[in-house]
């Protein structure tokens, strides 16, 4: 049986709990915005990250992993939002811009603009293009290895004869938007490919 002075005793709790979050909350909405970092939570002694900070700590990390000389980046931010516009090398850099930025302290929005280089972009799809090629020909193509550069393909790595070699060069040569193919495959039990 439930008596007042029990009542009292079970309801004190939630009484402190109720007003020590009214107490928060009103605090929490007399602060300035951005005053703490993400989270919601009213620290009153929080340290203010400022925009500058922020662009700096961003523009650390994308240094050499992202940005380069090449491919430059400009950083804004406004309010804690980063809007990242330029070009990359990539989809794997703009994918990592992602990361980096998400790390930052004090970020709370991100635009990204950034684009990825066509031209790197098209010797990447050529790079599958012609390792499937090179897959449908009856020879071992797992030591077989592709590089492109704008429509310039070179082949490496190892076969078994020098037939191998020859259809490896032949099925690359036959791929739309191949300009030219440097075939340095080797042949197993032989030092030095002949060119084709």
């Amino acid at each position: 049986m439930y008596t007042p002075a029990r009542l009292m005793w079970w309801a004190t709790p939630v009484l402190v709990l109720a007003l020590v979050m009214t107490g928060s909350i009103s605090q929490t909405m007399a602060q300035p915005w951005r005053s703490c970092p993400v989270g919601g939570y009213a620290i009153t002694a929080c340290p203010v990250i400022s925009d500058e900070v922020i662009r700096d700590q961003i523009a650390s990390r994308l240094a050499g992993s992202v940005a380069s000389a090449a491919y430059p980046i400009t950083i804004d931010v406004c309010n804690g939002v980063v809007t990242l516009r330029g070009q990359v090398d990539n989809r794997g850099k703009w994918d990592l811009a992602y990361v980096l930025v998400g790390r930052v302290r004090g970020v709370v929005g991100f635009n990204n603009y950034l684009t990825t280089d066509p031209t790197n972009e098209e010797d990447l799809a050529l790079i599958g293009r012609v390792k499937t090629a090179i897959a449908r020909q009856p020879i071992d193509s797992a030591q077989i290895h592709v590089r492109t550069n704008q429509g310039v393909v070179q082949l490496s790595g190892m076969v078994n004869s020098e037939f191998d070699r020859y259809d490896a060069a032949a099925a690359a040569q036959a791929v739309p938007g191949v300009t030219a193919v440097y075939n340095n495959i080797t042949v197993r039990g032989s030092s030095v490919g002949t060119p084709f």
